[in-house]
């Protein structure tokens, strides 16, 4: 380990003015497009602008997928259809009891909801 102090001196700004004014010109030159580009995405207006086109086309494919799905779908004016959400609820594990309270024209009771409570912790 050295204990001399280093000489730093030629790393002062103020020994050569001219020189450092164009170092520091030639820096911001080359940092003008980054720091454009930086102030631009900072702003409320840079960021929606940013995420305009991904966002529109997210919500094109979302709109898409939308009406293939309700163009697909039974409108129910049959009165019935094939398959009632009971067998739905069915086929995804869920007991009978609980399923057949889905399919209820009016809302279940209290005591239907605890009959099928126990009929699940059975």
């Amino acid at each position: 380990m050295n204990d001399e102090r280093m000489d730093l001196t030629p790393l002062d700004p103020a020994r050569d003015p001219d020189r450092y004014e164009r170092l520091v010109g030639a820096v911001t030159d080359a940092a003008a497009m980054e720091l454009a580009r930086r102030r631009l995405r900072t702003t409320a207006i840079g960021q929606v602008a940013r995420w305009y086109r991904p966002m529109l086309a997210a919500a094109a494919a979302i709109a898409i997928a939308a009406v293939t799905v309700l163009t697909q779908v039974d409108s129910g004016e049959t009165g019935e259809s094939d398959a009632g959400y009971a067998d739905l609820a069915v086929a995804l594990g869920f007991p009978q009891g609980f399923a057949n309270l889905i399919d209820a024209e009016a809302p279940p009771t209290t005591a239907d909801l605890l009959e099928s409570t126990v009929e699940v912790s059975r």
